[in-house]
């Protein structure tokens, strides 16, 4: 399963959400003052979260309480403790039901990121869901729904097709806005190098997105199409090599079929002494069916191979893959296959 990675718009929006929050705290008494302020001035992250704990259990009636959670949740989320960011979270919901739009929008967006480094897709759908409410445009929002929806299908079709159509949905508004993003100037706190490279990254995501909604929709050469740009990207991607070949082997299916079918044409008109203008226009027909499914066959082999140069976890599904297209093209013999790979290891440099 592809991560989502938050990467550029987690720390663009994140930081504008819970700008609103870091605010000089004021208190009704002294003591309400100083237990806040040494929560809101601690910086290590499991001391924080303890003043923090304290801070809320001493003072139920503090009109910081509202601003009091997100800090929280963002020292338990800086300490990596994703389930106490969740608990937070849904705390928050609970006792500060009348928070601001901000507020809200600053603590689901920790809780979002808390559910996807916790591997925990109902909190995920959960709290995606939350800020979309808030702000349908959430990129964020958009791009962990859009992507984590296709690789948690439901079981019953009418429920499948439900997600992947949302999941279709979020994924095409997120391109747009990374398409638009990307078209402004360069924001003149980042570099050159790593505005590129936040490009890269979240243009391959959005991609990758769509191309496993269009491959779990059977939707091969829109697959095939959106992850030829993931791979342009970023050729190292062993999962979109894996997924791309996928989506060229099916293609290379559909085309051995018309094979079958130009093949029995071809034969039926000879056995039929059909006139030479007309075989040779079904012989053409034939030939280009069958180079065109000889090259699919080749393109499907050379990103599974690749997808198995690269290595991780998604090596021994592509090698399972590799193995039997590259068996059912050479005559059941695997001779040669490890130096195809080793081929591909040296033109990806890994």
């Amino acid at each position: 399963m592809r991560s989502f990675n938050v990467g550029l718009t987690m720390a663009l929006v994140l930081a504008l959400a819970l700008s609103a929050v870091a605010q000089t705290p004021q208190a009704k008494t002294q003591a309400e003052y100083n237990s806040y302020n040494a929560f809101y001035l601690e910086q290590n992250p499991q001391k924080k979260a303890e003043l923090g704990e304290k801070f809320l259990t001493d003072n139920k009636d503090s009109e910081l309480r509202p601003a009091a959670f997100p800090m929280l949740a963002g020292a338990y989320a800086n300490a990596q403790n994703w389930a106490k960011v969740l608990e937070v979270a849904g705390r928050f919901e609970q006792e500060v039901p009348n928070a601001s739009v901000q507020t809200k929008g600053g603590i689901f967006l920790r809780a979002l990121d808390a559910a996807q480094n916790a591997n925990n897709f109902p909190k995920l759908v959960e709290y995606g869901d939350k800020i979309l409410a808030i702000d349908g445009t959430n990129l964020n929002a958009l791009l962990a729904l859009s992507s984590m929806l296709p690789e948690r299908l439901p079981q019953d079709e009418a429920g499948k097709n439900a997600a992947l159509a949302k999941a279709l949905d979020l994924g095409t508004k997120a391109h747009n806005q990374v398409e638009a993003m990307f078209k402004q100037p360069k924001p003149a706190d980042f570099t050159q190098a790593v505005w590129d490279q936040q490009k890269n990254l979240l243009e391959g995501q959005v991609h990758a997105t769509l191309g496993i909604v269009h491959l779990q929709k059977l939707e091969y050469d829109q697959s095939v199409f959106m992850y030829e740009e993931v791979v342009r990207i970023n050729p190292k991607d062993g999962l979109g090599q894996y997924r791309l070949g996928l989506g060229y082997s099916a293609q290379a299916a559909a085309a051995a079929r018309k094979l079958q079918d130009a093949v029995a044409k071809e034969n039926e008109a000879k056995t039929a002494r059909a006139d030479q203008a007309l075989l040779d226009e079904l012989v053409a027909a034939r030939e280009a069916v069958q180079q065109d499914t000889i090259a699919k066959q080749d393109k499907a082999l050379s990103s599974f191979a690749k997808a198995v140069a690269v290595g991780g976890e998604i090596a021994q599904p592509a090698r399972q893959s590799l193995e039997r297209l590259y068996k059912a093209k050479n005559n059941d013999s695997v001779d040669g296959l490890d130096a195809l790979i080793a081929a591909k290891k040296t033109e990806l440099g890994v």
